[in-house]
């Protein structure tokens, strides 16, 4: 910047100093100025005006400016984009104060410290994630700023490190500035932003970790020092503030189900390739009614347990609610007034809530109140401990609903400076303020009648001028009666104007009302907030209690509604699944045109299924429904089956469906390959593996050798719990040669040249895929689809090899006839264009032709003889 800094200027290049790698928004006026390179960069990304200060001359700057009132969406937009924006705020009122306004950073806020609930998704957590690589572990730390939540782990390896952060989804990421794993880490969280930080030392990490050390005793080292790093984060981007974090909870991944992120992606969990959410698995199963309990359910679906306990007490208190609906229907609807208790607490501990807010507060807290006295009226023993309903009252913060109550008004507004908080009667001196703001006119015509007859001046008067201000005036008859603590004003023709103690308090009470009665209700607010944040702690428990309950009633209420049963989950080696069905598909299905299916797998027996049969007649749907089936039943839900038995996965690993990976130079099939040696590596006895049309990407042979080889492996080599799709006919010899695989088909019918799906898994091998009638159904032209059965009747007639299995029930190639290469051989007596020409002709139904193909199909007929 050329020339001399102006004094705002010289405070712009202090704060920007501070916190180089911010978008700096600073506060002038009503607006959110940004300077210099903000300034550029900021209208580009947002799409505003760029003008200048100091235009055409020397020192011009360039500016960009956002109303202060509308900042927040600008902010969030920056966020998405993964910048950091810092808030320098003015620290005192320009009306008060002489020469420069006091300006400082007050907060930086970054993608993984929001606490704003209009950038929030209500129903997901928003993490930072640190990292801290360590000698033969991974420490990483997940912080929910607007929750107030801390969790630490250790993890093996960087791989399950990504597993990890793929299942949390941060929005953002702290690595070393050293460490080589962050560009693999950007690349597998594109919508997290990931950036590097300083080293951390010891002294640096017990600094951060302040109060919290006690906790962090006992967690592995690289664990602690990444719970110190996010903490450290979250302070420096809090000048001042106290975070609202209670503690360090440590959690041990390999206490849940593995469920990486292609089969995060291919079982559409919490995400669904077209966006929608009502097709992924979580919303089929969501209908929680508060947002605590909606974040609780996503975790769960993420992590199922492994711990057959756990799992059975979870299904314990839905079956709780199941049985009893009228207590489940009750309780939801109570739950539906609570709202976000805990983010609603974790603004006040670190002070951003506004007057909204603790009326939202106030709601929750009440509701609370209501729900828990509703469950504390169950008598039974068995249910109550089932509740977790104890001899002691649940703590429902009723101390701070009651003074919320009597404190606030029913519907606050957003910003305290709107005024109207308070209810009248909760604080005197506010209602002397705020009576004197409205009526301050008739205040003084009181004042004027109580001295009449105190003085017994029938003449007196009391008046306003802009130039006195307020006065007594007195006729010239009755000044002998005037009290000598009156102070005379002024002399007039018709007598003398005086004032009076009283009278120049009240005159400046109403002169100043309006600006008294906003600065108390400011300091009323603060002491609200105050308050609201001491009891963070308690908040966050009550409403960690009623997000078990919600989520128990949310998923007894699916049950309900959708015909789910509970599962028996154990230690056993089975999976029995009897008319099990797709918790999406059969919403999305007619009613009732869903077909059920039975699926019966155990380890030590028949473990592998080898599932064919056409096109859109349901192999994947049967393969993730088994899959969902597992996830649902080990998080503690009902399952969509008549019944189910679980023996523990401990993992759950998918490869259903892939595409291009472009951006990384990988075609479907490097992906698939990719894919299914991860599977491969990392499945072990107890997984469920679910692979579906493994090799379609490659020749017939390759894709043929590859998909034996990998159902022989996991087959022989692993031995888990598996169910393979293909189309590889061939590939049913494969059950003939193994005592622990079994040949299933989904079937259909040919009616003519029409193919009905009967969506219905049989035993035994597909005889056919249909895959010319499925052609028909997607509306190919007739005269392709009689191409198609040409070269379809050819290739059954055994003039072109395929593969058939060898010795050892390998592979191997058919004997290739003389004519193999010939596609098309014609019989003897027929030249080889004529016997074409005449299949194609056969094969022909004219019926659905059109003028245009058929004289587009004759004139390649022609051609070709």
């Amino acid at each position: 910047m050329a020339g001399r800094k102006t004094p705002v200027m010289q405070q712009f290049a202090e704060a920007k100093r501070a916190y180089p790698d911010s978008i700096l928004f600073f506060r002038m006026g009503d607006f959110y100025e940004m300077f210099e390179d903000d300034a550029v960069l900021a209208a580009r990304l947002l799409d505003l005006t760029l003008t200048s200060r100091n235009k055409g001359k020397k020192d011009e700057i360039p500016m960009a400016g956002v109303p202060h009132h509308a900042a927040h969406g600008y902010i969030a937009r920056l966020l998405e984009l993964g910048h950091k924006v810092a808030i320098c705020e003015q620290m005192a009122d320009p009306s008060k104060v002489k020469g420069i306004v006091p300006r400082e950073v007050v907060r930086v806020i970054t993608p993984g410290l929001i606490t704003e609930r209009e950038q929030l998704d209500a129903s997901t957590n928003n993490w930072l994630a640190a990292v801290e690589p360590g000698e033969g572990a991974v420490g990483i730390a997940l912080l929910d700023l607007s929750t107030g939540e801390l969790r630490a782990a250790a993890l093996p390896d960087p791989a399950a490190l990504l597993g990890e952060l793929s299942r949390a989804a941060p929005r953002e990421v702290l690595v070393p500035a050293a460490w080589d794993g962050r560009e693999p880490m950007a690349a597998a969280l594109p919508r997290a932003a990931v950036r590097q930080d300083a080293a951390l030392d010891e002294s640096e990490a017990e600094q951060a970790l302040g109060t919290l050390a006690a906790d962090a005793v006992g967690i592995a080292e690289p664990a602690r020092l990444a719970a110190a790093r996010a903490l450290r984060f979250a302070l420096a981007c809090n000048p001042g503030a106290e975070l609202p974090v209670r503690r360090i909870a440590s959690w041990d991944p390999s206490g849940a189900v593995l469920i990486d992120p292609t089969a995060q992606e291919h079982l559409e969990l919490v995400q669904s390739m077209s966006g929608a959410r009502e097709t992924t698995l979580l919303g089929a199963v969501d209908t929680t009614k508060t947002p605590a309990g909606a974040r609780l359910l996503r975790r769960r679906l993420l992590a199922p347990l492994l711990d057959v306990e756990r799992i059975r007490r979870r299904l314990d208190l839905v079956e709780l609610f199941v049985i009893n609906p009228r207590l489940r229907d009750d309780l939801r609807g109570l739950l539906g007034g609570i709202g976000d208790l805990e983010r609603l607490a974790t603004r006040a501990k670190l002070g951003e809530a506004n007057p909204r807010d603790l009326g939202a507060l106030r709601d929750g807290l009440l509701a609370a109140c209501q729900t828990a006295l509703l469950l504390d009226g169950v008598d039974d023993p068995a249910s109550r401990e089932t509740l977790g309903l104890g001899e002691e009252p649940v703590d429902t913060v009723d101390d701070l609903a009651d003074e919320l109550s009597r404190a606030l008004v029913e519907r606050p507004p957003a910003q305290p400076k709107d005024g109207g908080v308070f209810r009248e009667g909760f604080d005197a001196e506010l209602d002397a303020e705020s009576a004197l703001k409205k009526s301050g006119a008739e205040r003084m015509v009181e004042l004027e009648a109580r001295l009449r007859e105190e003085t017994g001046i029938t003449t007196l008067k009391v008046r306003y001028t802009r130039v006195f201000g307020w006065y007594i005036e007195v006729s010239r008859s009755q000044l002998s009666r005037v009290p000598e603590s009156w102070r005379r004003k002024q002399t007039v023709a018709a007598g003398e104007r005086y004032t009076s103690a009283e009278l120049d308090d009240l005159a400046d009470r109403i002169t100043h009302a309006e600006e008294r009665h906003r600065e108390l209700e400011l300091t009323l607010i603060r002491q609200l907030v105050r308050r609201a944040g001491a009891a963070n702690a308690r908040i966050a428990a009550l409403s960690s209690r009623l997000s078990r309950w919600d989520v128990a009633a949310a998923l007894a209420d699916v049950a309900h509604r959708y015909d789910y049963s509970r599962p028996e989950v154990d230690d056993s080696e089975q999976l029995e699944i009897l008319d099990g069905r797709h918790p999406v598909v059969e919403r999305l299905a007619a009613a009732g045109r869903f077909v059920p299916n039975d699926v019966k797998l155990e380890i030590s027996g028949e473990h592998l299924w080898l599932v064919t049969g056409p096109n859109m007649a349901g192999k994947s749907t049967l393969l993730r429904q088994v899959a969902l089936t597992v996830i649902l039943a080990q998080m503690g839900s009902y399952v969509p089956a008549r019944s189910a038995r679980i023996g523990l996965v401990d993992r759950v690993l998918s490869r259903v469906g892939a595409s291009d990976n472009l951006a990384r130079g990988e075609s479907t099939f490097m992906v698939e390959m990719r894919e299914t040696a991860g599977i491969l590596r990392s499945a072990t006895r107890r997984s469920l593996v679910i692979l579906d049309e493994i090799g379609r990407g490659t020749s017939t042979f390759d894709g043929l050798a590859i998909a034996w080889a990998v159902a022989e492996y996991l087959d022989e080599a692993v031995g888990a719990r598996a169910l393979f799709a293909t189309h590889y006919y061939e590939l049913t010899a494969l059950a003939e040669a193994s005592e622990h695989a079994a040949n299933h088909s989904v079937s259909a019918r040919e009616l003519e040249d029409d193919v009905v799906f009967l969506h219905r898994l049989v035993p035994g091998a597909a005889s056919r895929s249909y895959g010319v009638a499925v052609a028909k159904l997607a509306g190919l032209p007739e005269s392709v689809l009689a191409r198609a059965r040409a070269v379809l009747a050819a290739l059954e007639s055994g003039s072109h090899g395929a593969a058939e299995p060898g010795a050892e029930g390998r592979p191997r190639a058919r004997r290739v006839s003389e004519n193999q290469l010939d596609l098309f051989a014609p019989p003897a007596e027929e030249t080889k264009a004529q016997g074409e020409v005449l299949e194609t002709l056969r094969q022909l139904d004219i019926d659905r032709l059109t003028p245009l193909e058929a004289l587009q199909l004759l004139a390649r007929l022609k051609q070709r003889l």
